[in-house]
């Protein structure tokens, strides 16, 4: 499912400079210069943007956290099995079974935001994701008992679960209560700058000043960019911005509402202040914002709308890794067979190597090796602009009757076969099972400023793209789908377009 080997040429047909041998391992994105991937990311060797006030309070929620499940797994194996039936402190069983317990839960409570610093100390969300994570925990070990058929006593299941959430609540309403006094004396707070314009500017400042225990203090106020400011008007006073956060040493940005600053522009705030960890909230009359990165959160009394990072972050990339690992082990030798008959069929058909192998961009501008098997002529890349020409109504025809690809590599380009030797990309880390596909180095020219957000994350065997129509999606429609998948990934997205890749290969729409 691959884009088409457009080597030399642009989107128009038309030739794109050679790129030479020596090319770096890493292409400067046009990006960081606007809108700030790469920029924003550059910030993480400054500690004032990496600080985060409410660190120490998620180690002391872990390390109590740990204590608070240890014990209560101590004690349901106490009271059910120690004391009506002595059983032996080191007996292995049953020993077992609570170090089990308290490990997965405690990875849980890791997975479930337990410990997201953007909801420590403010509202209910924390004690509701401690809630939940331990009812997925003991939900899991109800079915695995079910399932297994094993013979685990109801009675320690309900005494640790018990003790243990009674245990962790505690827990956090005495790091609340710790927190409130710190907060008191100045100590964890959020250095806060807020944009806008008056009156709500000032409206916001005095209400994220007047009550520290809200865990806020204003260190600077920036106005609002000009209302008629042109594209490069607007990179002025997003340097700026970024330039006095770092010189307050602030963590968080609070919008105030005013004509200037609307939707397009918080959007291009927010891209900026991805890297340096700073939080962005935003008060609701500001902008239309609505989506899975949107939360409402309360600020001393004020309701502000929390924009979070892109879903691809910590726990969930770890998990993507895993899976990606795993899932991309298995397919290599499901893939072992076809690709051992695709490569003696390459070579009986036609002159040359049985892999053609491209320089594509990868993941934050890093270059990739992108393994294929050879499904044209050698020096067939030279003839695609006469072959393929300019974009036009009849394009997809001249795809179909493409006289470049040989009888054997439509076959497998129908089949998506030619494309499986890069499930040894997965497996490496270079690529991901699902994501945007990766771009050939000659074609980053043509991506715009906002397109270069899609290197935010690993690009993927298959994507979003691929399963809407394949080579019938034009560029425009691939680039809007690419920057789709990365702001809204979650493990679910990834499921669905797996299960319609499979679909997209048996139906073989744009498969040539």
């Amino acid at each position: 499912m691959s884009l088409e080997e457009r080597d030399g040429t642009d989107a128009a047909g038309q030739p794109l400079p050679a790129v030479p041998d020596d090319v770096h391992h890493t292409i400067p994105l046009r990006m960081p210069a606007r809108i700030g991937w790469a920029e924003a990311h550059s910030h993480r060797d400054r500690p004032h943007l990496r600080r985060d006030p409410l660190r120490v309070y998620a180690i002391r929620a872990v390390a109590l956290d740990f204590v608070a499940v240890l014990i209560a797994g101590i004690v349901g194996f106490v009271l059910r099995w120690v004391i009506p039936f002595s059983v032996e402190l080191n007996d292995p069983t049953y020993v077992s079974l609570v170090v089990v317990v308290v490990v997965s839960w405690m990875v849980v409570l890791v997975l479930r935001g337990a410990y997201d610093t953007r909801v420590l100390g403010v509202g209910s969300e924390e004690f509701k994701r401690v809630v939940s994570a331990t009812a997925t925990v003991f939900g899991a070990v109800a079915v695995v008992t079910f399932a297994l058929k094993l013979d685990l006593s109801r009675g320690f299941v309900l005494i640790t679960f018990a003790v243990g959430i009674v245990l962790l609540l505690s827990v956090r309403w005495g790091l609340r209560a710790w927190l409130r006094h710190e907060r008191r004396y100045g100590h964890f707070l959020h250095r806060t700058v807020v944009v806008g314009a008056d009156p709500m500017r000032s409206e916001i400042v005095d209400m994220l000043d007047r009550d520290p225990v809200a865990g806020f203090t204003v260190v600077d106020v920036i106005d609002e960019p000009a209302a008629d400011s042109t594209a490069g008007g607007l990179d002025s006073w997003l340097d700026e911005v970024m330039a006095r956060i770092s010189l307050s040493d602030g963590d968080t940005v609070a919008i105030a509402g005013s004509p200037a600053l609307g939707q397009q522009v918080i959007q291009r705030l927010a891209w900026r202040l991805e890297g340096p960890r700073v939080d962005l909230l935003v008060a609701p009359a500001v902008g239309d914002f609505a989506g899975p990165r949107v939360t409402m959160r309360m600020a001393a009394d004020l309701p502000l709308l929390h924009l979070d990072e892109p879903h691809l972050t910590g726990p969930k990339r770890a998990i993507k890794r895993t899976l990606d690992v795993v899932f991309g082990t298995l397919l290599l030798i499901l893939f072992l067979p076809f690709m051992i008959i695709a490569a003696i069929g390459v070579k009986l058909t036609s002159r040359g190597p049985v892999l053609y192998v491209q320089q594509r961009v990868g993941r934050g501008g890093q270059i990739i090796r992108f393994p294929k098997f050879r499904s044209m002529y050698v020096g067939s890349d030279k003839l695609r602009a006469e072959v393929i020409g300019r974009p036009d109504d009849s394009i997809t025809d001249r795809y179909k009757r493409d006289p470049r690809i040989t009888p054997f590599g439509r076959f497998l380009r129908r089949w998506s076969i030619d494309e499986m030797p890069q499930v040894l990309n997965v497996i490496t880390g270079s690529m991901s099972l699902v994501g945007p596909r990766p771009v050939l180095v000659e074609e980053m020219p043509l991506l715009g400023d906002v397109d270069h957000r899609r290197h935010l994350t690993k690009p993927g065997l298959t994507g979003l793209w691929q399963v809407s129509g394949r080579k019938q999606v034009d560029w425009d429609e691939r680039m809007r789908l690419d920057l789709d998948y990365v702001e809204n990934w979650s493990p679910a997205l990834d499921l669905v377009i797996v299960a319609k890749t499979i679909k997209a290969i048996l139906v073989g729409d744009g498969a040539y």
